[in-house]
This record gives structure tokens, sequence and C-alpha cells, in this order.
């Protein structure tokens, strides 16, 4: 066989064999960083005034994946009228390793939520979903957008809605922070409720651009935002029976 045959039938061959490398070495980095930084916020504020913790975490998703499966998640901290905690006795995040910068996440068990409103009430509640997904889409300012959906969720005390979702969504054009509120077939609070939806916009998403990069606390964000003439404007209600402008609240 000639040299220049041997070159054509080796080159292609060599080439996907260092593709492969490359993907190895890629991910195998990835993934140290990922738990590195994993240990690093263990029990700490991952974000000024926010703290995860976990009993235990175990990372894999080779090659072209990061997941990060924990048990005996928490998260709490300072929200924008008061101490807020959500606990998951089980949840998954995804992220991949190349392209967009979007995590993916699932819970399952009976999820326990605490949080305070905006008259400094504290409410707790514990559920248990049929699922629970969702997902944050990040780019060079921060948190671009925030989706979640749970299906099925049944809430003690006999409240339970087919569908939940909240979406929060940057939007640079507008220059607000959108914000929608959606539960389908709630029962178990007075009146059978088909349809539950709330739209708010937020603007002055300049004073609360460092919230969404993770520079700056929740609460200080929204007193500072509320003092510089910060306001919701609902842009669309369907909740018969329901204080509306109360749903989304807790968040500003």
């Amino acid at each position: 066989m000639k040299y220049s045959s041997r070159f054509w039938l080796y080159t292609p061959l060599a080439a996907f064999a260092l593709l492969i490398v490359g993907i190895m070495v890629h991910w195998w980095f990835a993934a140290a960083a990922f738990e590195k930084r994993l240990a690093a916020i263990k029990g700490r504020e991952a974000a000024p005034g926010i703290t995860l913790n976990w009993t235990a975490v175990t990372v894999a998703g080779f090659p072209f994946r990061l997941d990060a499966d924990f048990t005996g998640f928490s998260a709490g901290g300072a929200a924008a009228h008061g101490p807020f905690e959500w606990r998951s006795p089980r949840l998954a995040i995804h992220a991949l390793t190349y392209g967009k910068a979007q995590d993916v996440f699932e819970a399952a068990g009976v999820q326990s939520l605490k949080w305070t409103d905006a008259t400094a009430g504290i409410h707790e509640i514990r559920f248990l979903p049929g699922s629970l997904r969702g997902s944050v889409t990040r780019d060079g300012d921060g948190l671009a957008r925030l989706d979640l959906d749970i299906a099925q969720a049944s809430v003690e005390g006999g409240v339970s809605a087919a569908r939940f979702q909240f979406h929060l969504r940057r939007n640079a054009e507008a220059k607000t922070l959108d914000l929608m509120l959606r539960a389908d077939d709630v029962k178990g609070l007075g009146d059978h409720k088909p349809l539950v939806e709330v739209y708010a916009s937020l603007d002055r998403l300049e004073v609360l651009a460092p919230l969404l990069a993770g520079k700056a606390a929740w609460p200080t964000t929204i007193t500072a935002w509320r003092e510089q003439g910060g306001a919701a404007k609902l842009t669309q209600i369907t909740a018969p029976g329901l204080a509306a402008d109360s749903l989304l609240s807790p968040l500003y």
C-alpha cells in the first residue's frame, strides 16, 4: 500500500479518535470544576442571602451533560419580605457541557415550601407532585428565564391542581421583569376553579439587574426597587374569587 493511501485511510480514524479524547478530557475537566463548585457552596451562600444544602450528591452525565443527583436538598434564605425555604428529598439538575447555558431540574417526593408574604405572614405547605420540572436559562447578564411546571400537585389539606406553572422572563426590550402564574383545575379552595392565571410586569429592570446577576440580595434589591419608584403592573388576570394581586406579591 502506498504511503498516500495509508494517509487517507488513517487520518480520518486518527481525527475521530482525537475528537473522542477531546470530548472525554473536556467532560472530566468540566465535571471536576462542577464538583469543586458544589463543594464550595454546600451549606454556604450560593448567591447573596441564598443558601443551598444537601445530604449527598452524585455527578454523572458523560459525555455531553453534567447531571447532579441530590438527596436531602434544601434552598433557603432571605426573600422579598422575609425568610423562605424549599426542601426536596430528591432533586436532579442537568446541564449541557456545550452550547446554551441552561439548567434543567426535576424534583421528586413530598416537597416542603415555606415563605413570607407582603404582610409578614408566614406560610408553609407540603405537596406531592405527580412531576415537578423546571429550567433556568442564563446569559451574560445572569438569569434570563425561569420556568417551573408541576403536574398533579396535591397539597396537605385537600387542595389540588391538575397543573401549576410559573414563568419569569427578563424582558430587555420592554425593560421589565415579566411574571406569569397559572393553575389548572384547582380544587379545595371553595368553588372549583378551572383556571387561575395572573400576568404581571415589574418595571425598573435596571434596579433588579444585580439580583438577576446573583450580585445582590433579594430583600435589599426589592427595597431599592421600591425606593426608586419600582411598581408592578398586572397585565392579565383570570382568577375568579381570589385576590389575584396577592398571588405574585410575595416575590416583590
